[in-house]
């Protein structure tokens, strides 16, 4: 009877000249644009140099290159690397003892980094300010001299650990500078490090993975 009464009624509006409203579902409001440094990325290799003169009166200049396929997750807050798979680090160049000096280091697993991460508008330039105190997770490193003599760097390291205390393994940055390509879906992360009389400059390149 209700049903009746209802398509009566409607008709009878119809009749007068007068439209039935009809609720339309409002458009979504269109997804903002992620800044184009946010998301996962994964190195395409770098290039590092530290120099510097040691107590005893040496130059040492030593280059260092490799590492492709680390994957880098960054958010506003915290860094994630993942160097699982990652290739090795090659290490050439004059030694703390004047000398010529050849080595290898690989790192393995994830490591944890809270970070301040702060980019213009689009995300385009920025900086990365690691919290390296409260540096975590189980990614560890290995490494060992070739020339001028074959000499392990011992047991595994503790990637964390080195970070905590300001050691910095080379991929793994202090307060760097960025520059995102959307365009190009690239990245790059530049480090320069001073301590003592020593200047460290890490040069890495990255190609987005996913957003």
């Amino acid at each position: 009877m209700f049903e009746k009464t209802a398509k009566v009624a409607l008709t009878a509006l119809v009749a007068a000249g007068m439209s039935a409203a009809v609720a339309v579902p409002a458009e979504a409001a269109p997804k903002k644009a992620a800044k184009c440094h946010l998301g996962l990325w994964k190195t395409t290799g770098l290039k590092a140099n530290i120099s510097g003169k040691t107590p005893e009166g040496f130059k040492q200049d030593v280059d260092y290159k490799g590492m492709a396929g680390i994957k880098l997750k960054i958010s506003p807050q915290r860094i994630v690397y993942d160097f699982t798979g990652s290739k090795k680090e090659t290490i050439k160049g004059i030694g703390a003892d004047g000398k010529p000096m050849e080595a290898w280091e690989q790192l393995t697993g994830v490591l944890y980094l809270p970070s301040k991460v702060t980019s213009d508008k689009k995300g385009l330039k920025g900086k990365i300010v690691t919290r390296n105190k409260k540096a975590s997770g189980p990614a560890t490193g290995m490494g060992m001299t070739i020339k001028p003599k074959k000499a392990s760097w011992g047991d595994p390291w503790k990637v964390a650990a080195h970070a905590k205390i300001g050691h910095f393994d080379t991929p793994v940055v202090k307060a760097a500078k960025f520059a995102c390509n959307p365009k190009k879906k690239t990245l790059r992360v530049v480090d320069v490090r001073k301590w003592a009389t020593f200047t460290e400059t890490v040069d890495m390149r990255f190609k987005l993975v996913r957003r």
